[in-house]
């Protein structure tokens, strides 16, 4: 998540100022991750990224303004998921078909956090493949917290639910995730027939970085 001083700084010299290198390091921020947001509204990837850019658009038609907003990243947020919601609003009219939430496009890793990278390419492999696999609501959560960095209290008012239910699918995520890791492992030490020490205390190393990583 992006720090709010560095956020107030860009602010503040895009309100003063009109800098345009601030409004563009700003937008490289959050672009990519906003439009991951998006695609769980909107399955078209295009039509997500049309979203995104007509609530930069409007930013750029109040500058002054930007400066007077409290909590930016929650601001840009919930800009992102109305904007969606409008436009799932108009496909309904225009097609006279809701159009479903389709989580599949709602990818995670472009934003894990740091520590995967670590981690063998197959164990990466299986942690996605069981991600896929949640809920649909417990997925989106998942992906909120862990992979664009948002508090519970923010994820719980973008969905509309109560923190406690954010927690509780935070926590069963969490939990089908530590039983992929752990079945992965036992299968992988299976089978060899040997398993030289170093590599047991390599696999707990492992075990112990996909926790912080992925299960903290």
């Amino acid at each position: 998540m992006a720090s709010s001083a560095a956020n107030n700084i860009l602010l503040n010299r895009i309100s003063v100022n009109s800098d345009k290198v601030a409004f563009s390091e700003l937008f490289k921020r959050y672009h990519s991750k906003l439009v991951s947001f998006a695609t769980c509204f909107l399955p078209d990837y295009s039509e997500a990224e049309d979203m995104v850019s007509e609530v930069f658009i409007r930013l750029l038609k109040n500058p002054k303004g930007l400066k007077d907003i409290e909590n930016f990243e929650g601001y840009l947020y919930y800009s992102v998921k109305n904007q969606c919601l409008n436009q799932l609003k108009k496909n309904k009219r225009k097609n006279n078909l809701f159009v479903p939430l389709d989580l599949q496009d709602c990818k995670t890793g472009e934003y894990s956090q740091p520590l995967e990278q670590l981690v063998t390419s197959e164990l990466r492999e299986k942690i996605a493949g069981c991600i896929d696999r949640l809920p649909q609501k417990r997925r989106l959560v998942y992906k909120m917290i862990k992979d664009d960095g948002l508090s519970v209290k923010d994820t719980a008012n973008l969905l509309d639910i109560a923190d406690k239910t954010v927690k509780k699918h935070l926590e069963l995520a969490v939990r089908e995730l530590r039983v992929e890791i752990q079945e992965y492992l036992s299968n992988r030490s299976s089978d060899s027939k040997v398993i030289p020490i170093s590599t047991k205390l390599g696999n707990m190393g492992t075990v112990l970085l996909i926790l912080g990583a992925f299960l903290s």
